[in-house]
C-alpha cells in the first residue's frame, strides 16, 4: 500500500471510529472527572460560591471502585499451557507456560492487568499491549513485554469489534500527544497535521493546525490468500515450503490476514510499515458493562448510573451544613433606642466572641435585647442526604457488607449473602479482565515461536516463583532405525500447537501459607507421622532458612523415604544394597515358608495314607469274619455305603477349604 492510500485510510478509519464511539467517550471523560471529585457544575458552583454558601464534595464514588477492583486484585489469575495437538507435548508446554510466566515477572503483568481492570471499573475500558523489542542495546535477540497504556482515552479501536477483549478489531489506533518541537527533534524532516485539543476525541475529532502533534500508532489485518499442503503423515504446511518427493494427498487456498503495524502523523508515515509476528492485533481491552442498543454499543463502569445520587448527596450535605452555620447567627430582637450610638459593638455581634454587648434602656420597653429563635433543623434534609446514600448503593449494587460498614444483617451466614450478592452484580469485571488475560495468553502463545525462534537458553518460572535456565529450539544427535544418527530436536518451540486456560485462585505465597497450616494440622491429628514428613512442612513454611531447615531433615530420612536424585553416589550405592538385600531376605523367606508347606503337605498325606490302611486292614477282618459266618454280601455292600458317604464327606470339606482332594 502507498504511503498516501494509507494515510488516506487511516484518517478515515480515524473518523469512523470517533464517531461510533463518541457518546461512550463523553461518559468515560465525565465518569473520570467526578471520581475525582469535580462534582459541581461550574455555573452552580460560581453562583453558590458567590452567595457565600458551601459546595462541599463527599465524594463516595472511589470506595465503589476500589470494592470491585480489591475483588480482582484477589483473582491472581495465572496462564496455564496445554499440548493442543499430536506435534506438541507436555515438556515444551511447560516450557511456555515458565516462559510466560518470567515475561509477566519482568513486565509487571499483575499491576498492568490489575490497572486496566481499575480503567474498565471506573470509566467502561482499560487498555494493554504486548510488544516484541531486543533484549538490550548490544543484542541481536529479541523478547517480548506486556506493557500498560494509561490513558483508555487515547485508544480507537474498530467499531465493527464485538467481542469484550477486542480481538476481533479490524484496526486500532494509540494515539500520543507531542509538542512541536519534541516532534521536530523526535522526526526530524517529517510532516505533522497540528490538531485542536478536544477532551472528548483527544484532539483527533479534526486534523488542524494547533501547538499540539498527533501521533498515532496505527495496527490493521490486512487480507492475504495462501496455499496449504496435507502430507501423508497428517501433517499440513504451507505450499511456499513443499518440496516435490514429498507425498502431499490435498492442496487447498486459504484466506486469512496479517497484522500491519506504522506510526504516522497526520499527513506522513513516520515509521513502519512492519509486519507483525502474530494473528491478532497485540492490544487487548478490559471492558466494563456493555449494552446494545440496536447498532450502538452502550458501555458502563461501576458508577455510572451512582453520579446523579452522589451529586444530591453533596447538595443535601452541603444545605445541611449552611443551616447548621445559621444556628449561632440567629438576628437579635432591639428597638432603634437600645443600639443608638451602639451600632459598632451591635453589627459585629456574629463574627466576634466579646464578653458582653451594652445597650441602651428603652423606657417603651420593659425588655432587654434578645435572639430571635433559631429556625428548626429539617427532617427532609436528613431523609434524602441517607436516601441519596442509599441510591449509590443500589445503583452500583454493592452494600454496606461488602463495603466492610455494619448493616442490619446480624448472622454470619445473611452477611456472607450480602456480600456475594455484591460480588455476583459486580463479577462482570472480574470475568472480563480474566477474558482479557486469556486473549493475552493466546497472543504470547502465538508470538512465542515467532520471536523466539533461534536457538538460545531462555530463563523460565515455576508456579513456585523458583528460575531456571533452559535451552530452546536445539538439536541433539540419536541413533535411527538403520543406526545412522539422526539430529532430533530439543524443546523445539515451533512444532507443535497449544493452548491456554487461565486459572483463578491464591498465589503461590498463599498457597504455601495454607499448606503449611494445613500440614500442622495433619501433624495434630496423626503426630507418628512428623518423622518422615518433617522435611515438607519446613520447606513449606516462609523462614529466612526454611530450605536448609528442610534439606536436614530430609537427609535424616529412612532411605525408603528418600529422593534417589537427593543422595550421593555413596548413599545410592549403599540404598541399592540394602534393596538388594531385602530382596534375597524376602526371598529366603518364601523358600523357607514354601518349604514348610510342603513339609506339612507330605505330612498330611503320609497320615492319610496310615489311615487308610489301618481301614483296610480293620475291613479285611470284617469281611473275614462275616465270611465265615455266611454273610459276606451283606457285609460288603455295608462297606461300600461306608466308605462312599466318608468320601463325600472329605470332597465337601476340602471345597470349604478351598483344597481340591487329595487322593
Amino acid at each position: 500500500m502507498k504511503h498516501d492510500d494509507l494515510l488516506k485510510l487511516a484518517r478515515t478509519r480515524m473518523a469512523e471510529a470517533i464517531e461510533a464511539d463518541r457518546e461512550n467517550r463523553l461518559a468515560e471523560m465525565d465518569d473520570l472527572e467526578k471520581l475525582v471529585g469535580k462534582h459541581w457544575p461550574e455555573d452552580i458552583r460560581r453562583e453558590r460560591e458567590a452567595e457565600n454558601k458551601p459546595c462541599l464534595t463527599m465524594n463516595r464514588l472511589p470506595q465503589f471502585v476500589r470494592q470491585v477492583t480489591g475483588d480482582i486484585r484477589r483473582m491472581n489469575p495465572a496462564i496455564k499451557v496445554i499440548p493442543a495437538d499430536r506435534g506438541a507435548s507436555k515438556e515444551v508446554a511447560d516450557i511456555y507456560e515458565g516462559l510466560i510466566r518470567q515475561i509477566e515477572y519482568a513486565s509487571n503483568a499483575s499491576r498492568i492487568y490489575e490497572r486496566a481492570a481499575e480503567q474498565a471499573a471506573a470509566s467502561s475500558i482499560g487498555w494493554f499491549r504486548i510488544l516484541n523489542d531486543y533484549e538490550s542495546d548490544d543484542s541481536f535477540l529479541q523478547e517480548l513485554k506486556i506493557k500498560g497504556i494509561r490513558n483508555p482515552l487515547s485508544v480507537y479501536c474498530d467499531p465493527a469489534a464485538e467481542l469484550p477483549t477486542r480481538e476481533d478489531a479490524g484496526f486500532i489506533f494509540i494515539t500520543e500527544q507531542m509538542p512541536r518541537t519534541a516532534f521536530d527533534k523526535a522526526y526530524p524532516g517529517k510532516s505533522a497535521a497540528d490538531v485542536d485539543m478536544d477532551a472528548s476525541t483527544d484532539g483527533l475529532e479534526h486534523w488542524q493546525e494547533n501547538d499540539k502533534v498527533v501521533v498515532a500508532e496505527y495496527y490493521w489485518k490486512e487480507p492475504v490468500e495462501r496455499e496449504i499442503v496435507l502430507l501423508n503423515d497428517g501433517s499440513v504446511i504451507d505450499a511456499k515450503d513443499f518440496v516435490a518427493p514429498m507425498p502431499a494427498i490435498k492442496r487447498r487456498k486459504v484466506k486469512t490476514h496479517k497484522v500491519m503495524w506504522v506510526k504516522i502523523s497526520g499527513n506522513d508515515v513516520l515509521e513502519g510499515p512492519q509486519e507483525q509476528p502474530c494473528r491478532h492485533i497485540p492490544v487487548v481491552a478490559v471492558t466494563g458493562e456493555e449494552w446494545h442498543v440496536g447498532d450502538r454499543v452502550h458501555r458502563s463502569s461501576v458508577i455510572r448510573h451512582a453520579k446523579d445520587a452522589q451529586q444530591m448527596y453533596n447538595y443535601w450535605r452541603s444545605a445541611q451544613t449552611e443551616f447548621a452555620a445559621l444556628q449561632p447567627k440567629a438576628p437579635y430582637l432591639v428597638t432603634p433606642a437600645q443600639i443608638a450610638g451602639l451600632e459598632t459593638f451591635w453589627n459585629q455581634a456574629n463574627q466576634k466572641n466579646r464578653p458582653y454587648l451594652p445597650y441602651n434602656p428603652d423606657p417603651k420597653t420593659t425588655g432587654v435585647p434578645q435572639r430571635a429563635t433559631p429556625p428548626i433543623s429539617s427532617q427532609a434534609m436528613a431523609e434524602q442526604t441517607m436516601l441519596a446514600g442509599e441510591d449509590m448503593k443500589a445503583t452500583t449494587g454493592i452494600y454496606d457488607s461488602a463495603l466492610g460498614n455494619a448493616s442490619n444483617e446480624k448472622s454470619g451466614v445473611a452477611i456472607r449473602q450480602r456480600q456475594m450478592e455484591s460480588d455476583v452484580s459486580t463479577s462482570i469485571y472480574s470475568d472480563n479482565m480474566g477474558e482479557a488475560i486469556a486473549t493475552a495468553g493466546r497472543i504470547l502463545i502465538d508470538m512465542i515461536p515467532k520471536v523466539y525462534d533461534t536457538q538460545r537458553v531462555v530463563r523460565i518460572m515455576g508456579d513456585d516463583d523458583q528460575e531456571q535456565m533452559v535451552e530452546i529450539n536445539g538439536q541433539m544427535m540419536q541413533a535411527g532405525p538403520d543406526g545412522m544418527p539422526v539430529s532430533m530436536p530439543v524443546n523445539d518451540l515451533t512444532i507443535g500447537k497449544y493452548d491456554i486456560r487461565v486459572a483463578v485462585g491464591p498465589n503461590y505465597a498463599t498457597r504455601r501459607q495454607e499448606t503449611a497450616e494445613g500440614m500442622l494440622e495433619f501433624i495434630r491429628v496423626v503426630p507418628g507421622a512428623a518423622s518422615v514428613t518433617g522435611d515438607l512442612i519446613a520447606k513449606s513454611m516462609d523462614w529466612p532458612d526454611a530450605e536448609k531447615f528442610s534439606e536436614r531433615l530430609k537427609m535424616a530420612l529412612p532411605p525408603q523415604f528418600r529422593d534417589p536424585d537427593d543422595m550421593s553416589p555413596e548413599e545410592q550405592q549403599q540404598m541399592q544394597q540394602a534393596m538388594q538385600q531385602q530382596a534375597m531376605q524376602a526371598q529366603m523367606q518364601q523358600a523357607a515358608q514354601q518349604t514348610e508347606m510342603r513339609k506339612a503337605d507330605a505330612e498330611a498325606v503320609e497320615a492319610e495314607a496310615d489311615a487308610q490302611k489301618a481301614q483296610f486292614e480293620v475291613m479285611n477282618e470284617q469281611l473275614d469274619l462275616a465270611a465265615k459266618n455266611g454273610q459276606l454280601n451283606a457285609a460288603v455292600s455295608q462297606l461300600v455305603q461306608q466308605e462312599v458317604a466318608r468320601a463325600l464327606s472329605i470332597m465337601a470339606a476340602q471345597q470349604q477349604q478351598g483344597r481340591g482332594p487329595i487322593f
